[in-house]
């Protein structure tokens, strides 16, 4: 596949993401009695697809990133982001009432949707012209994540 077509199985895998981790914080709002299941299925999500995407990301897209001076600091503040998103994570699976973890799921969720973002304007924007880039190289068997 081309580095095109790649881009953008990257950047349709990040905003189904972002769509599913947004409707289900979303569900939170409306869970009342059953909130704390609600507040599981955010917290299985970000800990199963999440925060295993961005730890493939970190092997994968970052790794070459970080190789292009342009986009070191950047990687920087994205790496940062993860730990974020991590700390996030934790908080809720531990939130002991139902409006504290409303805010920790949509504060993760607009994170993630912000950060995702960034990674296909400023990251995958970069790579993807490059011939010295082959994002399929690079992304290897993360392309699973991507159904390509």
């Amino acid at each position: 596949m081309s580095n095109q077509e790649i881009a953008q199985a990257m950047r349709g895998h990040h905003a189904i993401m972002a769509q599913q981790l947004q409707d289900l914080a979303q569900k939170l709002e409306t869970a009342e009695s059953a909130w704390q299941s609600a507040r599981e299925a955010v917290a299985a999500y970000l800990t199963n697809e999440v925060l295993p995407h961005a730890a493939a990301e970190e092997s994968t897209v970052y790794r070459v990133g970080t190789n292009l001076a342009n986009l070191t600091k950047l990687i920087e503040s994205m790496l940062y982001e993860h730990t974020v998103i991590q700390s996030l994570t934790e908080r809720l699976q531990g939130s002991p009432t139902q409006s504290q973890a409303l805010t920790l799921a949509a504060q993760a969720a607009k994170l993630f949707e912000v950060h995702a973002e960034k990674e296909n304007r400023f990251i995958i924007a970069v790579l993807e012209p490059r011939e010295d880039v082959d994002l399929e190289a690079v992304l290897g068997d993360m392309h699973q994540l991507l159904a390509y």
